[in-house]
C-alpha cells in the first residue's frame, strides 16, 4: 500500500456496536474519545453482530474512510486509543481488554502445541504480539484489507455445524481466520490497555465490581 500511511489527515469511521444501555464509565470515556480529523461515528444496534460489523465496513468503504475502528459498548478505552493504534501503521491491530470470566486473560488467542486455539495467558506490556484471534471490541482495520478478504468479512459461526468444532467461532474470530488465510497478521497491542466493563470490570489488575 504505497503512500497509504502518509495521508495528511487519515480519517476513521468509529463504529459503535451497542445494546443501547451503557455504563456511566463507558459514557464518560466516550465523551473524551479523541477522533482524528475527518473522522465520523456510526452507531449500530438491533442487528446481529456480524451483520452490523459488515454494514459498518461497507459504510466506511462507501464513505471513503481510511480506517474502521470498532468500539463495543462495554469497552472503556484511553482517550487517544485511535491515534495510538493508527500510529502502529498496521492493517489489523487491537487494543488489549480482558475476559470477564475464567480463564482471566486478554480476549486474544494463540495456537497450542496441537495447533488448536487457546487464550493468551502470558505476555509483556507495551509489545506488539502476533496472535491468531482477537475480539472486535477495540479493533482498528485499514480499508485495504477489504479488497483481499472475501465478504462477508464477519460471519457468526458458533452454530455452523458444517464447520469443524474449532472453527465454530464468533464473528470477530472468524474475521481473523479469513484475514490470515489471505496473508494478514493479527496484532495485539499490549500497550493499549482497556477496561471491559459491565456489572463487573476487568483490566490488567484483574476482575472486580464496577465502581467508577
Amino acid at each position: 500500500m504505497p503512500g497509504a500511511w502518509e495521508l495528511p489527515h487519515p480519517s476513521v469511521l468509529v463504529s459503535i456496536l451497542t445494546r443501547e444501555t451503557v455504563t456511566t464509565a463507558w459514557a464518560a470515556a466516550f465523551r473524551n474519545l479523541q477522533i482524528p480529523p475527518g473522522g465520523g461515528i456510526r452507531w449500530s444496534y438491533g442487528a446481529p453482530f456480524d451483520h452490523a460489523r459488515n454494514a459498518c465496513c461497507g459504510g466506511a468503504l462507501e464513505g471513503g474512510f481510511e480506517y474502521v475502528f470498532f468500539l463495543d459498548d462495554d469497552i472503556i478505552t484511553p482517550p487517544d486509543v485511535i491515534s495510538r493504534l493508527m500510529a502502529r501503521r498496521l492493517p489489523i491491530v487491537s487494543g488489549t481488554y480482558f475476559r470477564r470470566n475464567s480463564p482471566f486473560a486478554p480476549v486474544a488467542q494463540v495456537r497450542d502445541a496441537q495447533g488448536l486455539p487457546c487464550w493468551l495467558m502470558k505476555f509483556d506490556l507495551n509489545q506488539l504480539i502476533e496472535v491468531d484471534h482477537v475480539g472486535a471490541g477495540c479493533l482498528l482495520l485499514h480499508r485495504s484489507i477489504f479488497d483481499k478478504i472475501k465478504p462477508p468479512w464477519f460471519e457468526w459461526r458458533c452454530d455452523r455445524f458444517d464447520f469443524p468444532p474449532h472453527l465454530r467461532t464468533s464473528e470477530d474470530f472468524a474475521f481473523c481466520e479469513k484475514a490470515q488465510e489471505v496473508g494478514y497478521k493479527v496484532i495485539l497491542d499490549t500497550g493499549v490497555q482497556c477496561i471491559h466493563a459491565g456489572l463487573a470490570s476487568s483490566n490488567i489488575e484483574g476482575m472486580k465490581p464496577l465502581i467508577v
